[in-house]
């Protein structure tokens, strides 16, 4: 059995750790509108808290960034939205770079 160089972070932590990237995503939506670079700062920093935590993004909240800039997506302003027959693809004007998350009808 290999030997874990890591401890996994307590319980709690890692409780704290998703109420402030749930915090951060809010805020983030709130800053869009005068200073979209301040909210992509914030989707940053909600990132590295989930990795210094190995805390999962919820998946409502994944589809709010761009998976390749991690820039803040606002559907309409930043990035477009297409339905397809197996998956919903968000198309990032930022990098023009395509993300894609299947859905069952």
């Amino acid at each position: 059995m290999p030997i874990r160089k890591h401890k996994p972070k307590p319980a709690r932590e890692r409780k704290i750790a998703l109420q402030r990237i749930e915090h951060l995503f809010k805020q983030a939506d709130k800053a869009f509108k005068y200073n979209p670079k301040l909210s992509n700062r914030y989707v940053q920093l909600a990132r590295k808290i989930g990795m210094k935590y190995k805390v999962k993004i919820r998946s409502p909240l994944k589809k709010r960034f761009c998976k390749h800039c991690y820039h803040y997506l606002k559907p309409g302003i930043n990035c477009r939205v297409r339905l397809t027959q197996k998956h919903l693809a968000y198309y990032c004007l930022e990098c023009k770079r395509y993300m894609r998350f299947p859905y069952k009808k």
